[in-house]
């Protein structure tokens, strides 16, 4: 238990640092969007392909398939059910759309992995990684024809992201006789090793550039985030508990999937006008609820574990 709250207090702690740098004007709009960048194309990448460093182990192949088997039930659930609720709730057409998106992707890439590396290690990062894989399949199938109408899958995507190739050859690697020589591992490992604080630092930077009323007056953003942060991983840890589920699979998945709501829809929204807004607001909402959330799931994981 812990080791859980001393997590919980680096995630508070970084987070609150870029708040706090980015509010008293430290830290500049641009230089948060440049460090995100980083981020995203080069430290991330780093850290998912020296999770394949370690050597083969039966246990942790499975844990990496449970990940991988339960994002991809949970996609399907998630998505029924979301839309199901959306039809039920007196939402504009673009709402709706957003609404859906909203309660099913979590910011898997930019606050999971660093999160789940924090909990688990690399173990747990190679098991975030199969889970990304899925989640970006989703994502760019369902998730974008679900905001753009007449959408269609691409590859594009896919194949041109420095974190899913990071994604592909990580997982490559790690069932394949090749070892990365330590040197570079190790190397690999250091630049890697800035993912979580800085991940949670720039959700410090964007809540800093938000305002008060962005997290009270969105009412239908209070039900996502009440799906998002609390309802799918508590379904995914009793799910785990109650089928005798691999214990790391299945945790590495209910934090995942227990994240704030994924930017990649926001981005969305804006470029083709589908319920910017609201998507902009639930974001932020999302992105503070977590400090609180968090720490609960942290603690459900320890008794339930």
């Amino acid at each position: 238990m812990g080791a859980l709250i001393g997590i919980g207090a680096k995630v508070v702690l970084a987070g609150g640092l870029g708040f706090g740098l980015r509010r008293s004007g430290f830290v500049s709009g641009r230089f948060a969007e440049d460090l995100g960048r980083l981020l995203m194309r080069v430290i991330t990448p780093f850290a998912i392909v020296v999770a394949a460093s370690q050597a083969y182990s039966p246990d942790l192949a499975r844990s990496v398939g449970t990940t991988a088997a339960i994002s991809a039930v949970y996609f399907v659930v998630a998505g029924l059910g979301a839309w199901g609720a959306s039809k039920i709730l007196p939402l504009d057409t673009d709402t709706r759309h957003a609404f859906v998106n909203l309660v099913v992707f979590p910011n898997v890439t930019f606050i999971g992995m660093p999160i789940v590396t924090e909990l688990y290690g690399t173990p747990g990062l190679l098991c975030s990684v199969a889970g990304n894989l899925v989640f970006n399949l989703a994502f760019f199938t369902f998730g974008e024809h679900n905001m753009v109408k007449g959408r269609r899958f691409s590859l594009r995507p896919l194949v041109k992201s420095p974190v899913i190739i990071a994604c592909l050859a990580a997982v490559g690697l790690y069932f394949s006789p090749v070892q990365l020589p330590s040197a570079v591992s190790g190397a690999l490992g250091m630049i890697g090793a800035a993912m979580a604080p800085l991940a949670m630092m720039i959700v410090g930077f964007g809540l800093a550039d938000s305002s008060l009323a962005d997290l009270v007056k969105n009412p239908y953003g209070y039900l996502v985030n009440l799906l998002r942060l609390i309802a799918w991983p508590l379904v995914i840890l009793a799910v785990v508990r109650l089928a005798g589920l691999d214990p790391l699979g299945g945790q590495v998945a209910a934090v995942m999937y227990g994240l704030p709501c994924g930017t990649m829809t926001v981005l969305l929204a804006a470029q083709h006008r589908t319920a910017y807004q609201f998507s902009a607001q639930t974001v932020v909402q999302s992105n503070v609820l977590m400090f609180i959330s968090l720490p609960v799931i942290f603690w459900l994981i320890q008794v339930w574990g």
